[in-house]
């Protein structure tokens, strides 16, 4: 066991010499060689002697722990570590997968909190209050401690070296924003597990505060208000910090994300210039500076909204009408004609002097585009002769339209005069509104 006493008095009289190695340890393990040379740097006058009475010191005290299967490397122990970092105001990022299990062991006292009260145990029902309350504060020290770290993230990629590409600048701020954040914001929405969480356990609390006014008191109600109070604060506590993240981060992760497109498109033309010249590169990509842009873009979230509908973008479906819908009209809907039915009934009428008058009064209220296919199919079947007749204009429903049409006779009563003319698509004009 650790001696309290001893193990502050050694920090406090070394504690020149344990800072400065505080920043070594945060990147990994030391060896014997390495302390000793960190140490005589610092203490120039000390022997080598003083130097291994010092590390002695350290190592009886457990302030260096060695390392396992390595000896001769040595460590900081790691809650003097914690400790010293607590002192240095260091604040290490930790996982969002620590707060979701934190909101399961809430969930889980919760319930015990209810059995016990279902079974009228005072003492159980204590403890399990005095639990949670513990855990909600466990909660909220970790989102404090993650606040403080998303600063620090921020501070060192802002601070850090300029002369270092801005991807690997960035890379613990896109790091972060992948591993910490997004999952964050989808654990703390209005559907997530944050919120359902808390809503489980203070709709527990508030029963419990209720049924306590009906039944009698088991514990004392300010406990109940308390805790329930301090529910509340961790989730403020967690919508805060999550803004607070996405206010520092975001920013850097849209100057890094729009400094790669921008550096990956000036490679690819500086690549395509050198190699064919000016030429090789697309006037449409090349900025025109002669004239003025007429034409607004609109501000960076409006583009990103309209590139992000045209990628999410889904067809509408094709509503198509019910079997048993019947028209405005009310009369009731009719099939459409078939080949067959169209040639027996053009067959049964022949001789026919002019085809498309003959169609208008078969479907007087038929569309222009249906009645000059129609005109075209029979026109063009084998089983007719056909004259070509003087243009002239016929209205439709819809439209005039101005063509030749044909006088149609049977192929077998046809007089040996009559020519059959190839088959020709309709020329009409185009169709005017009537």
């Amino acid at each position: 066991m650790i001696e309290p006493k001893r193990v502050l008095r050694a920090l406090a009289e070394h504690w020149a010499l344990l800072e400065p190695l505080c920043e070594h340890f945060d990147q990994g393990t030391l060896s014997l060689s390495e302390l000793r040379q960190q140490l005589g740097a610092q203490q120039i006058d000390s022997t080598a002697q003083d130097i291994t009475a010092l590390l002695d010191v350290w190592i009886r005290l457990d302030i260096l722990v060695p390392v396992a299967k390595s000896p001769n490397r040595f460590e900081l122990n790691a809650q003097i570590h914690d400790f010293l970092a607590y002192l240095r105001r260091e604040h290490r990022l930790g996982l969002c997968l620590e707060i979701e299990a934190y909101l399961r062991h809430l969930e889980r006292l919760a319930e015990h909190i209810q059995q016990a009260f279902d079974i009228r145990d005072g003492n159980d029902l204590a403890r399990q209050l005095r639990l949670l309350d513990m855990r909600v504060r466990d909660v909220l020290k970790k989102l404090a401690n993650d606040e403080q770290a998303l600063v620090s993230v921020a501070e060192r990629a802002k601070t850090s070296d300029r002369q270092i590409p801005l991807r690997q600048r960035y890379a613990e701020v896109l790091a972060t924003w992948d591993e910490y954040v997004e999952p964050m914001i989808n654990l703390v929405n209005a559907d997530g597990a944050f919120e359902q969480g808390v809503r489980k356990v203070e709709n527990v609390l508030l029963r419990l505060l209720g049924e306590q006014q009906r039944l009698g008191h088991l514990v004392d109600d300010d406990m109940l208000l308390r805790t329930h109070a301090r529910i509340l604060e961790m989730q403020t506590s967690a919508q805060l910090t999550l803004r607070h993240a996405r206010e520092l981060l975001l920013p850097l992760r849209e100057e890094a994300r729009r400094h790669n497109a921008v550096t990956r498109g000036a490679a690819l033309a500086l690549a395509a210039i050198r190699r064919k010249g000016i030429d090789a590169v697309p006037q449409a990509a090349m900025p025109m500076f002669t004239r003025p842009q007429s034409t607004f873009l609109g501000s960076a979230s409006q583009v990103e909204a309209y590139v992000y509908a045209l990628a999410r973008f889904e067809p509408k479906p094709a509503q198509f009408p019910r079997a048993h819908k019947v028209p405005k009209s009310g009369e009731p809907p009719r099939a459409p004609r078939t080949v067959k039915e169209m040639l027996d009934r053009c067959e049964d009428a022949l001789p026919l002097p002019d085809l498309m008058v003959w169609l208008l009064e078969q479907e007087p209220t038929g569309a222009t585009d249906e009645l000059l296919y129609w005109f075209s199919r029979l026109s063009r079947d084998k089983r007719f002769s056909r004259q070509r007749l003087e243009r002239q204009d016929y209205s439709t429903r819809e439209h005039r339209v101005s063509l030749q049409s044909f006088a149609l006779l049977n192929s077998a009563d046809a007089t040996p005069g009559t020519v059959s003319e190839p088959s020709e698509q309709p020329s009409a004009s185009t169709p005017h509104a009537s």
